[in-house]
């Protein structure tokens, strides 16, 4: 009897070690396999891209450096998420008067599939005309998302029918491309609006 309670021992530590052992295999594989993020200072803005915009003229990373930047990445066929985020950057550009004209809108699509330049020139113009549209092939666009950290996915739905899951926070960015900080749903006008007036004061 002895000894089988001393084999249910060996048994019970084995078993433990193998969880403990489990349990380090899974940290370090969430260690090392973690999403980066973006840093504050680090320039991945000024990492090269080439799209068109929505007056069908190619861009590139050159086109934007110079001046701060508020990035968005969405999709027209977006029910929600977009076309708030786009109509509070209007409304953050009205908001700054005169300083406006400092500030460089971008509205990325990461549907370029349906978002051709002819869409997406009528999208932004109906938010505001000095938001920036820009669209391009899928690769272009995902290596561009991949470097400056932006996560996006086509999701399938009912009728052979799909939409697109992507961050919904705005990128704040430098006049050197470098990570400024973002711009939450959650947060309110105010707080908004004074993140950008830092940006463009900062630069």
């Amino acid at each position: 009897m002895a000894s089988s309670a001393r084999r249910g021992l060996r048994t019970t530590r084995a078993v433990l070690w193998a969880l403990v052992a489990i349990a380090a295999v899974v940290a370090t594989a969430l260690y090392l396999y973690r999403p980066e993020q973006p840093r504050g200072g680090e320039a991945f803005y000024a990492r090269p891209f080439q799209l068109v915009n929505q007056d069908g003229a190619t861009v590139t990373e050159a086109d934007f450096l110079g001046k701060p930047s508020a990035w968005f990445y969405g999709f027209t066929f977006c029910p929600d998420i977009c076309p708030t985020a786009l109509a509070e950057m209007s409304a953050i550009l009205k908001a700054l008067g005169p300083d406006a004209a400092k500030l460089n809108v971008i509205f990325v699509s990461v549907d370029p599939e349906r978002d051709t330049v002819a869409v997406m020139k009528d999208y932004v113009d109906y938010f505001d005309s000095r938001i920036i549209g820009l669209t391009g092939t899928l690769d272009a666009i995902t290596a561009m998302a991949k470097d400056r950290y932006i996560f996006f996915r086509k999701v399938p739905v009912e009728g052979s029918d799909y939409t697109m899951e992507h961050q919904a926070s705005v990128q704040l960015v430098d006049a050197s491309g470098a990570f400024f900080g973002t711009l939450a749903a959650e947060e309110s006008f105010d707080v908004r609006l004074q993140k950008v007036r830092r940006l463009i004061g900062n630069s």
